[in-house]
């Protein structure tokens, strides 16, 4: 498993996937905290940080977070299509299972350093306001890995949507018009979000609640992101299999 893990990360143009998700991510944080510091003067002393953490994730994690990791999905799959690679590697027996999971860890690297830069960009931000953490850092940093976790039913989805269409734009496209729904969701009925892929990520960020999940919560969303992300995970092997 190692050897493919470490195939696939020498081939992953890591600094382009990275910049992606920083400049998704300081888009997003410019617009959740011009809105936190234009909103300022009216909030209530001892939630200041909380109402921050909420802007910073809010618009980021139902808008813009799904497309990001559609692009990233795509651009780790799509050059396998279209090198023509992919029979070169089934008449080299090379497992479609293992040599996908050494593309997910991949993004589970990339992913990972974005948000440990959201998280820097909140305590910079409570810093500049002078204002005090309402909660532990174990607390934030818990939602920080959630939301790593959260992002494994999107990335699997959208790998399954890429396979079968060979599309960047069409899987892409997809993604946005998930978190577009997502959005309708919370206004609709928040509750159906618990179950809804694109909406596992502000879960996890805990952008509406602002409060730590429940253990009735915890189980929901646990049990919901295992399920899409085996699922599609065993969908797109199957798919990379018939190719």
């Amino acid at each position: 498993m190692g050897s493919y893990f470490l195939a696939e990360w020498k081939k992953t143009r890591k600094t382009q996937l990275l910049l992606i998700g920083i400049a998704f991510l300081i888009f997003s944080s410019f617009i959740g905290l011009g809105i936190y510091f234009a909103s300022r003067e009216v909030l209530v002393d001892g939630t200041q940080s909380l109402v921050l953490w909420g802007q910073l994730t809010f618009y980021n994690s139902t808008l813009l977070y799904p497309p990001m990791l559609a692009i990233i999905t795509g651009l780790l799959i799509m050059p396998e299509f279209e090198r023509k690679t992919l029979d070169m590697l089934k008449v080299n027996q090379v497992s479609m299972g293992k040599l996908y999971f050494g593309k997910l860890l991949c993004s589970f690297i990339i992913i990972l350093p974005v948000q440990l830069i959201l998280f820097l960009i909140f305590i910079i931000a409570t810093k500049v306001d002078g204002i005090t953490l309402d909660l532990s850092l174990q607390t934030y940093f818990k939602w920080l890995f959630l939301a790593v976790l959260a992002s494994f039913p999107i990335i699997t989805l959208q790998s399954y949507v890429t396979v079968k269409t060979r599309n960047f734009s069409k899987s892409v496209g997809l993604a946005t018009i998930g978190s577009m729904f997502n959005f309708v969701l919370i206004f609709i009925n928040e509750d159906l979000t618990k179950f809804f892929p694109y909406s596992q990520p502000m879960i996890a960020l805990r952008s509406r609640s602002l409060a730590d999940m429940s253990l009735n919560d915890m189980i929901i969303f646990l049990a919901v992101n295992i399920f899409y992300s085996f699922v599609f995970y065993k969908f797109t092997v199957g798919a990379l299999e018939k190719r």
